[in-house]
């Protein structure tokens, strides 16, 4: 497994992501603080369940809201949601 930090919109999140022999991500774990923290703690449930019945991060993250973002100085698109954030770091796990 490996443990990243994340941020949304100003907001930290803790990511864990469990992989199976292969290599493949088969499991998430996050935390976030204050009341939002069940909320993502759920959704990474969900996103296990989605994974460990093979759909794969990327088709996840094609069904998820985007927002236009600046990061850098360059305009780029950016997950919506802290729902969006983990799979994006699921994505960035898988290549």
């Amino acid at each position: 497994s490996v443990t990243v930090a994340a941020e949304w919109q100003g907001m930290s999140l803790t990511i864990t992501i469990g992989f199976n022999d292969d290599g493949e991500a088969k499991e998430v774990f996050a935390d976030a603080p204050g009341s939002l923290g069940v909320t993502v703690s759920d959704a990474a449930t969900i996103i296990s369940i989605a994974l460990q019945h093979n759909i794969s991060p990327a088709d996840l993250g094609k069904s998820l809201g985007r927002v236009p973002a600046w990061i850098n100085g360059e305009q780029v698109e950016a997950p919506a949601s802290p729902v969006g954030t983990i799979v994006a770091c699921l994505v960035e796990c898988a290549l």
